[in-house]
């Protein structure tokens, strides 16, 4: 069987935010040979034409140098627009700014968290100020439910392209009961980790503060990525909150996430998961 070409989609808002997406999705199409597909979506049919001259301004900017580039205009709403043409184009990672997350008011979670909710792939939020560099270490997030271990296999996807070694955090725990359940979820990291030759560890953390825990390992192993599942249960940990306080973590770390349902789901067809 014919194997589907990778496919990168990247929503741009013509912000140094959206820029510093499509840098980071262009480095990462490089080591994939995936195509990249820019879209903005508009409010009407009348911003239509200033938009697409906007689109090619941007495209001739930041990735006038890659072939393997389209560009599309819709109209709608973002969260809807970029779950529908996720689907419609079978697209494998969707990799945006933070300026679209935050661009419209207080909407961290009608705009990030509506997408990961709507389409059955990954999603990397990227800071303004992130500047590509060799994917070496990868910090991910571990905990006691059996679906934060979904991310795995799209880290070690990354991973594997650029040799990079993974992390594994998880905090300690005081019962036996909650030290089984971790461990069944370290063991299955294991197994996904070495199936793929993917270098890793465990580094265990007191976990009184968590998220401080995780900046603090990640400026000590200088971490290029960060990497966690995201649960739309409101009694979880990794939940709007956790991600959006990752996702701006002031050491501009790119942040790969996914909706735990959709993980379950995902094919990664042509990335090779």
């Amino acid at each position: 069987m014919e194997q589907q070409n990778t496919s990168y989609l990247v929503p741009v808002d013509f912000t140094p935010a959206a820029e510093s997406a499509t840098r980071f999705a262009i480095e990462l199409a490089e080591k994939s040979d995936a195509e990249i597909v820019l879209i903005h979506v508009i409010k009407s049919q009348n911003e239509k034409y200033k938009a697409e001259l906007d689109m090619t301004a941007f495209v001739e900017k930041n990735a006038a140098n890659y072939a393997k580039l389209k560009t599309k205009v819709f109209e709608g709403s973002l969260p809807d627009e970029i779950g529908d043409a996720a689907k419609i184009l079978e697209t494998d990672l969707i990799i945006m700014g933070t300026h679209c997350i935050t661009g419209i008011g207080k909407v961290f979670k009608s705009i990030a968290f509506k997408i990961v909710e709507k389409v059955p792939v990954p999603l990397i939020i990227v800071q303004e100020e992130t500047s590509f560099k060799t994917i070496n270490k990868i910090v991910m997030t571990i905990d006691l439910e059996k679906e934060s271990v979904q991310i795995v296999r799209m880290a070690a996807i990354i991973g594997k392209l650029f040799n990079s070694e993974i992390i594994l955090v998880a905090k300690e725990q005081s019962s036996s009961h909650d030290r089984q359940r971790r461990n069944i979820n370290l063991q299955v990291c294991h197994k996904v980790l070495d199936e793929k030759n993917i270098a890793h560890k465990v580094v265990l953390v007191e976990g009184k503060d968590f998220v401080a825990d995780i900046f603090k390992l990640c400026k000590e192993e200088k971490a290029d990525m960060l990497a966690a599942t995201y649960y739309q249960q409101h009694v979880h940990i990794f939940t709007e909150s956790f991600l959006e306080t990752l996702a701006y973590n002031e050491l501009h770390i790119p942040l790969l996430t996914m909706e735990e349902e959709s993980s379950k789901s995902a094919g990664f067809r042509a990335m090779g998961g």
